[in-house]
């Protein structure tokens, strides 16, 4: 199966998937600083996360940047606040050992239990809907569940407290869906003369990241988030302080997640991926297409200017080098950067230590402790 990932300004094929989130410039099909459909400022406006403010799917009314396409941002879901996750984020905390520390024991099987049972059901559910009659009906409980639970996973392995649906943005986000698999295409400004269109959708894809494939894969593909080099939107706004409530829309080959206008209260000072501590093996090519040595590993954060950061990763004491980029601002943090490796791929039972420096406040330092699951 493949997987097509469209931003507001790129589409991305990998074997047939799509995606596609808010913040960038669909027609141009080059990524943008999140400046279109009446975003303007490509800092965060407000709330934590740098969430996008104003009314859901009509384009964001506040300065922040990484609307979705044509207005809108996706952001992957709101953050409850449980942060019992394994890790956390501190200028400077260099708590979780050097890189030569072994992982604890009790912290990856906490981990690796929890990233199991998340995954033990993948299934997408049943769609109750049709193309034919243009309706939307909805995608069953089962695979609504599945998807948000995934979203929640991520979120907890950075220590974000999880998100919840929202009943009339996951009706919105089906509607969404149906627009996309009707047209076989995907844009969060559809047209009027579009099949099946509806205002609920339109609303909906101007809010949501949106995808060729269905709800639950499509949150796997928004982690690695391929082709989406100058922003990583999708990861970001999954693991962003002010994510949620979302809403989840699915048929069965597309799919749509309400994301702009978060309330999240997540405090995060910054977020990272992979996060420190234990990390699943897995989830560097969850698809087994794309992984995040071809992305990207990345930090975020919504009070700390990244921009112009120097990172030094080591293995076992020798250097692993990484291209850094400054992330355009506002998708779902103030700041961030990534790192792609350049000449080794993360390792099970290797542990990895970054720094990130020239930053304001000092250092962030942590160890990434690579872990196979099974």
């Amino acid at each position: 199966m493949g997987a097509t990932l469209k931003a507001h300004g790129w589409i991305v094929m990998m074997a047939g998937l799509v995606g596609c989130y808010a913040g960038a410039d669909e027609d141009s099909a080059t990524e943008t600083s999140g400046e279109s459909s009446g975003v303007t400022s490509a800092g965060p406006a407000g709330g934590p996360g740098g969430g996008p403010a104003g009314d859901p799917g009509g384009g964001p009314d506040s300065t922040q940047s990484g609307s979705a396409e044509s207005g809108s941002a996706d952001t992957d879901g709101p953050g409850p606040g449980s942060s019992d996750g394994p890790t956390s984020g501190e200028p400077g905390d260099e708590s979780s050992g050097s890189s030569g520390d072994s992982p604890d024991p009790n912290e990856v099987e906490q981990m690796c239990r929890r990233w199991t049972a998340d995954r033990a059901n993948m299934n997408e559910g049943n769609w109750s809907g049709s193309v034919a009659a243009c309706d939307p009906g909805d995608i069953s409980a089962e695979g609504r569940a599945n998807a948000l639970r995934l979203v929640n996973l991520h979120r907890w392995l950075v220590g974000l407290p999880e998100v919840t649906t929202d009943p009339s943005r996951d009706s919105m986000a089906q509607a969404c869906a149906l627009m996309m698999h009707a047209n076989g295409s995907l844009s969060h400004n559809p047209p009027m003369g579009w099949n099946c269109y509806s205002g609920d959708g339109a609303t909906a894809a101007g809010s949501s990241n949106i995808s060729t494939g269905p709800g639950v894969m499509s949150v796997d593909l928004y982690m690695v988030d391929p082709g989406n080099a100058t922003t990583l939107g999708h990861r970001r706004w999954i693991l962003s302080n002010s994510a949620g409530p979302v809403g989840l829309g699915s048929t069965s080959d597309y799919s749509c997640m309400w994301v702009l206008g978060g309330s999240g209260v997540g405090n995060n000072e910054w977020t990272a991926w992979p996060s420190p501590g234990p990390f699943p093996f897995e989830a560097i090519s969850p698809l087994g297409f794309a992984s995040l040595d071809e992305t990207g590993w990345s930090v975020q954060s919504d009070t700390i200017d990244l921009n112009g950061a120097s990172v030094t990763i080591t293995a076992g004491g020798e250097a692993r080098p990484v291209t850094v980029t400054n992330l355009a601002a506002g998708y779902g943090s103030g700041w961030a950067i990534s790192m792609v490796p350049q000449g080794w791929t993360a390792q099970p039972d290797t542990t990895y230590h970054v720094r990130v420096e020239g930053i304001p406040g000092g250092a962030i330092e942590y160890d990434v402790q690579i872990v196979a699951c099974g």
